[in-house]
């Protein structure tokens, strides 16, 4: 316990300090663009928001929010409507179970604890082939780690809270996990900025030393630090919805007794 508050607080600090340093150096403020721009850049920056050729526009001057919903459109609403079945899965799990569990011991009938077993395993390889691909395929760690969350979810359900204490998880092993991912995915974030590159920095920019990170990693390709960030926000998204559903189930537990 004492070592996860330790870790929070360390990645709570480094946080601050690099977005501090940031503005100081005028990393995240507006700086101007000598270099050529390249041709997706330019392409969404010409056609955004153009009164006088509209075959391509967003109809909107806020160019991120374009790029978000419009040009990726896609992306961002497969990754809610992950969040969302994940969500509505779990509301529907729950439904009514309380009474149940008083009724059998805290558990569901062995079918169903089989059952569960088999998708457990479906849907945590399901879970990380969504968060690996990420930089080839719509998903990517957020929506991988919306997944994962089900799996221990159906646990909770079918066994009940005793199942995990029993098989030795504790909610300080997730906390733990959570912050290393944080950590390790600012330390991705900000290897460009202190070598002299730009934040988020992928592959070389115009007039930034950082020669860029590796895009393939053997016979692999991998994006550069693309898998990395999906791998990392992955654990994070996934730790903490664990944290949330646990922490609810042991208060609903309680108010049911």
């Amino acid at each position: 316990m004492a070592l996860s508050k330790a870790l929070v607080s360390l990645v709570l600090m480094l946080v601050a300090a690099a977005l501090l340093s940031s503005v100081a150096y005028g990393v995240i403020g507006w700086k101007q663009v000598t270099g050529g721009i390249r041709g997706l850049g330019e392409f969404i920056l010409y056609h955004t928001y153009n009164i006088y050729d509209k075959t391509w526009w967003a109809g909107s001057p806020e160019a991120v929010t374009s790029i978000i919903w419009d040009y990726r459109g896609i992306d961002t609403v497969f990754e809610t409507i992950v969040l969302y079945a994940a969500i509505t899965g779990c509301l529907v799990l729950w439904s009514g179970l309380g009474e149940y569990w008083r009724k059998k011991g805290g558990r569901l009938t062995l079918v169903v604890r089989t059952a569960t077993k088999i998708l457990f395993a479906i849907i945590l390889i399901t879970s990380f082939n969504i968060a690996l691909h990420g930089y080839i395929t719509p998903g990517g760690g957020f929506a991988g780690g919306a997944t994962f969350a089900v799996a221990p979810l159906l646990l909770l359900a079918a066994y009940g809270i005793d199942y995990l204490r029993r098989r030795g998880y504790r909610i300080s092993r997730s906390k733990l996990i959570r912050s290393a991912a944080l950590l390790l995915l600012a330390i991705i974030v900000f290897i460009p900025f202190w070598m002299n590159g730009y934040l988020l920095e992928n592959q070389a920019k115009p007039h930034a030393c950082f020669p860029g990170y590796p895009v393939y990693l053997g016979p692999l390709y991998i994006g550069g630090s693309l898998i990395y960030l999906n791998v990392f926000e992955f654990l994070v998204v996934a730790m903490e919805f664990v944290i949330v559903f646990i922490v609810f189930t042991i208060i609903w537990v309680g108010e049911k007794k």
